[in-house]
C-alpha cells in the first residue's frame, strides 16, 4: 500500500516536472526570439544625423531603436515614448515616426519607445535619474497610446524572464507602488502562471472600463514631466488598433485635467480611413510609413507649431 502511494507520488512529481520544464523552455525560447527581434531594430546611422541613447541598462533587452540627433539647431528635443507602434516595428530607420518628426520640426527626437511595453515603462524611465542626465531638457514629450496598454498594466507580471515585463504597479493610497514578484523563480511555473493568468485577466478586463490604474499612472507621469521638463508639452497620441476601441470622451477629459494634451489620430486625418490596409503592415498589427506620413504633418501643424509660437511669445514677454 505504502509502496503504491509512493510510486503514485513519484509518478505525479515526474509528470509535473516534465510540464514545468517544457513550460520553462518554451518561455525562455519565446524571450530569446523577442530579444533577437528587438536587437534587429538597431539600424545604421542615418545621413546627417548621429545616434545616441541606444543602451537600455538593467534589462535583458538592451537595444533601443535609434534616436535622431540634429546638430544644427538650438531647439530642445522631442522625447517619444510608447510601444512597437512608436518604435517603428517593421519600418526602416528613415520611416519611423521619430525620424519623421525630427525632419518635420528640425528638432532632435529621442526615441525611448520599446516594443511590447506600455504606460508603466514610460513612467519607470522618467523615475530613473540616469534618464534625466541623458536627456536634461525637452520641449515636447509624445506618448503613443494603443488600447492594449490598458491590459499591459497587468498582464506582464506573469512573465519572469524579461525584466521589463515585470514592471507592474499598484495603487497604494493614491500613489503608485511597484510590485515585485516574491519567489521570482516560481513565476516561471506553468501552474503558478495558470493561476495568475486568471487573476490578471480579470483585473485587465476591469481596467478597460474604469481606467483607475491607467489614470493614476498617467497622472504620476504628467507630474514627473512637469517637474523635470517644466515647459514641455505632453502629448498623448491615441492610435486606434484594428480592434476599433477608442477612449471615451469622459476619459479624455480626465487625462486633460492632468495637463496632458490628448490627440486622436482619427481627428488628425479627418475622413481618411485609418483602417485601410495600406496603412497597416502585412502583420495586421503595426502602422505603415504611409500612416505616419498623413498623421505627423497634421500633428506638427496643429500642436507643435502652435506650441512653438506660444514659447516664442512667452520668451518675448520675459
Amino acid at each position: 500500500m505504502i509502496k503504491r502511494i509512493l510510486t503514485n507520488i513519484l509518478l505525479i512529481f515526474f509528470v509535473f516536472s516534465i510540464v514545468e520544464y517544457a513550460a520553462f523552455v518554451k518561455t525562455k525560447n519565446e524571450n530569446m526570439i523577442f530579444k533577437s527581434q528587438a536587437d534587429k531594430l538597431e539600424a545604421n546611422n542615418t545621413v546627417n544625423y548621429r545616434t545616441k541613447y541606444t543602451i537600455l541598462k538593467d534589462f535583458n533587452t538592451t537595444i533601443y531603436r535609434n534616436s535622431f540627433i540634429s546638430e544644427k539647431t538650438d531647439k530642445k528635443p522631442v522625447i517619444w515614448f510608447g510601444c512597437s507602434f512608436a518604435e517603428g516595428a517593421g519600418l526602416e530607420d528613415n520611416q519611423t515616426p521619430c525620424y519623421k518628426i525630427s525632419q518635420l520640426t528640425g528638432r532632435s527626437c529621442i526615441n525611448r519607445s520599446k516594443g511590447a511595453t506600455g504606460t508603466q515603462f514610460m513612467y519607470y524611465q522618467l523615475l530613473n535619474p540616469d534618464f534625466i542626465k541623458e536627456v536634461p531638457e525637452a520641449d515636447f514629450v509624445i506618448y503613443t497610446f494603443i488600447w492594449n496598454h490598458l491590459q499591459r498594466l497587468y498582464n506582464y507580471q506573469i512573465n519572469p524572464l524579461i525584466d521589463m515585463f515585470n514592471l507592474r504597479y499598484k495603487d497604494k493610497n493614491g500613489v503608485l507602488e511597484e510590485i515585485k514578484p516574491v519567489f521570482k523563480p516560481f513565476y516561471s511555473s506553468f501552474f503558478v502562471k495558470r493561476i495568475l493568468n486568471r487573476k490578471v485577466y480579470k483585473a485587465a478586463k476591469l481596467e478597460e472600463y474604469n481606467f483607475k490604474l491607467f489614470n493614476l499612472t498617467m497622472k504620476e507621469t504628467a507630474g514627473l514631466i512637469k517637474k523635470q521638463y517644466p515647459n514641455a508639452v505632453f502629448i498623448m497620441l491615441e492610435f486606434p488598433e484594428l480592434s476599433g476601441n477608442n477612449l471615451p470622451v469622459s476619459e479624455i477629459k480626465k487625462l486633460e485635467s492632468f495637463g496632458i494634451k490628448v490627440v486622436r489620430v482619427k481627428d488628425l486625418i479627418g475622413d481618411l480611413n485609418i483602417y485601410d490596409e495600406k496603412y497597416w503592415l502585412p502583420d495586421k498589427i503595426h502602422p505603415t510609413e504611409e500612416a505616419w506620413d498623413i498623421i505627423l504633418p497634421e500633428l506638427k501643424k496643429r500642436y507643435i507649431n502652435v506650441s512653438e509660437q506660444n514659447f516664442t511669445i512667452s520668451r518675448r514677454r520675459e
